[in-house]
Protein backbone atom coordinates (compact mmCIF):
# COMPACT_ATOMS: atom_id res chain seq x y z
CA UNK A 1 0.00 0.00 0.00
CA UNK A 2 1.78 3.41 -1.52
CA UNK A 3 1.22 6.35 -3.10
CA UNK A 4 3.12 5.94 -5.62
CA UNK A 5 1.83 3.94 -8.39
CA UNK A 6 5.33 2.66 -9.96
CA UNK A 7 6.09 1.40 -6.01
CA UNK A 8 2.80 -0.21 -6.00
CA UNK A 9 3.66 -2.25 -9.71
CA UNK A 10 7.80 -3.16 -8.40
CA UNK A 11 6.21 -4.50 -5.19
CA UNK A 12 3.44 -5.99 -7.13
CA UNK A 13 5.89 -7.72 -9.64
CA UNK A 14 8.17 -8.94 -6.53
CA UNK A 15 5.31 -10.47 -4.97
CA UNK A 16 3.75 -12.42 -8.43
CA UNK A 17 7.13 -13.76 -8.56
CA UNK A 18 6.24 -16.35 -5.44
CA UNK A 19 3.20 -18.46 -6.73
CA UNK A 20 2.70 -19.40 -3.18
CA UNK A 21 1.79 -15.80 -2.07
CA UNK A 22 -1.62 -14.09 -2.88
CA UNK A 23 -2.22 -10.30 -3.60
CA UNK A 24 -5.64 -9.81 -1.95
CA UNK A 25 -5.54 -5.91 -2.04
CA UNK A 26 -3.50 -2.69 -2.81
CA UNK A 27 -4.40 1.06 -1.79
CA UNK A 28 -3.09 4.65 -2.65
CA UNK A 29 -3.39 5.93 0.64
CA UNK A 30 -3.26 5.19 4.37
CA UNK A 31 -7.03 5.52 4.94
CA UNK A 32 -8.14 3.25 1.88
CA UNK A 33 -5.30 0.92 3.32
CA UNK A 34 -6.63 0.58 6.41
CA UNK A 35 -10.44 -0.09 4.57
CA UNK A 36 -9.37 -2.67 2.09
CA UNK A 37 -6.99 -4.43 5.35
CA UNK A 38 -10.42 -4.25 7.55
CA UNK A 39 -12.04 -6.12 4.62
CA UNK A 40 -9.64 -9.01 3.67
CA UNK A 41 -7.18 -9.17 7.18
CA UNK A 42 -4.15 -9.81 5.04
CA UNK A 43 -1.46 -11.67 6.45
CA UNK A 44 0.90 -9.42 5.70
CA UNK A 45 0.78 -5.69 4.18
CA UNK A 46 3.46 -3.85 3.18
CA UNK A 47 2.80 0.45 4.18
CA UNK A 48 4.65 3.49 2.66
CA UNK A 49 5.22 5.64 5.58
CA UNK A 50 4.48 8.40 4.35
CA UNK A 51 0.69 8.67 2.56
CA UNK A 52 -2.04 10.62 2.29
CA UNK A 53 -4.94 11.31 4.30
CA UNK A 54 -3.54 8.84 6.80
CA UNK A 55 0.41 8.07 7.40
CA UNK A 56 1.80 4.36 7.71
CA UNK A 57 2.14 4.85 11.03
CA UNK A 58 -1.61 5.62 12.06
CA UNK A 59 -2.46 2.95 9.59
CA UNK A 60 -0.44 0.70 10.79
CA UNK A 61 -2.31 1.19 14.65
CA UNK A 62 -5.88 0.80 12.82
CA UNK A 63 -5.07 -2.49 10.89
CA UNK A 64 -3.64 -4.23 13.77
CA UNK A 65 -6.75 -3.23 15.64
CA UNK A 66 -8.90 -4.93 13.11
CA UNK A 67 -6.88 -7.47 12.18
CA UNK A 68 -4.35 -8.06 15.13
CA UNK A 69 -2.72 -11.08 13.18
CA UNK A 70 -1.93 -8.98 10.02
CA UNK A 71 2.32 -8.99 9.80
CA UNK A 72 3.05 -5.23 9.15
CA UNK A 73 6.35 -4.28 6.99
CA UNK A 74 7.55 -0.77 6.27
CA UNK A 75 9.09 1.28 3.25
CA UNK A 76 10.00 4.58 2.65
CA UNK A 77 12.10 6.34 0.13
CA UNK A 78 13.68 8.50 3.77
CA UNK A 79 15.95 6.96 6.07
CA UNK A 80 13.33 5.72 8.75
CA UNK A 81 15.98 5.29 11.64
CA UNK A 82 14.86 8.06 13.77
CA UNK A 83 11.51 6.14 13.33
CA UNK A 84 12.63 2.76 14.71
CA UNK A 85 11.04 2.57 17.75
CA UNK A 86 7.88 3.79 16.70
CA UNK A 87 7.00 1.48 14.18
CA UNK A 88 8.52 -1.08 16.68
CA UNK A 89 6.38 -0.11 19.47
CA UNK A 90 3.19 0.37 16.66
CA UNK A 91 3.59 -3.62 15.42
CA UNK A 92 6.10 -3.04 12.71
CA UNK A 93 7.58 -5.72 11.73
CA UNK A 94 10.50 -5.22 9.57
CA UNK A 95 11.54 -1.58 7.45
CA UNK A 96 12.86 -1.53 3.83
CA UNK A 97 14.37 1.38 2.44
CA UNK A 98 12.27 1.57 -1.16
CA UNK A 99 15.73 2.15 -3.03
CA UNK A 100 16.79 -1.65 -1.64
CA UNK A 101 13.02 -3.35 -2.51
CA UNK A 102 14.29 -5.47 -5.18
CA UNK A 103 17.12 -6.98 -2.93
CA UNK A 104 15.99 -6.89 0.34
CA UNK A 105 12.04 -7.47 0.15
CA UNK A 106 11.65 -10.91 -0.19
CA UNK A 107 14.28 -11.71 2.37
CA UNK A 108 12.45 -9.35 4.63
CA UNK A 109 9.34 -10.73 4.12
CA UNK A 110 10.66 -14.43 4.72
CA UNK A 111 12.32 -13.32 7.91
CA UNK A 112 9.23 -12.12 9.27
CA UNK A 113 6.72 -15.13 8.48
CA UNK A 114 9.52 -17.09 9.97
CA UNK A 115 8.63 -15.51 13.20
CA UNK A 116 11.32 -13.00 13.02
CA UNK A 117 11.87 -9.06 12.46
CA UNK A 118 14.38 -6.97 9.79
CA UNK A 119 14.87 -3.07 10.29
CA UNK A 120 17.61 -2.38 7.69
CA UNK A 121 19.05 1.50 8.66
CA UNK A 122 20.53 3.39 5.55
CA UNK A 123 24.35 2.80 6.38
CA UNK A 124 23.77 -0.96 5.45
CA UNK A 125 23.62 -2.35 8.95
CA UNK A 126 20.42 -4.27 10.22
CA UNK A 127 19.23 -3.66 13.50
CA UNK A 128 16.47 -6.19 14.57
Amino acid sequence: MDDSAPVRAAIRRLLSERPEWNICAEAGDGEEAVEKARLECPGLAILDIEMPRKNGIQAAREILKYCPQTILISDSIHDAAVLMAQLKEVGVRAFVSKDRLASDLIPTIRAVLDGGTFFRVREGRAAS
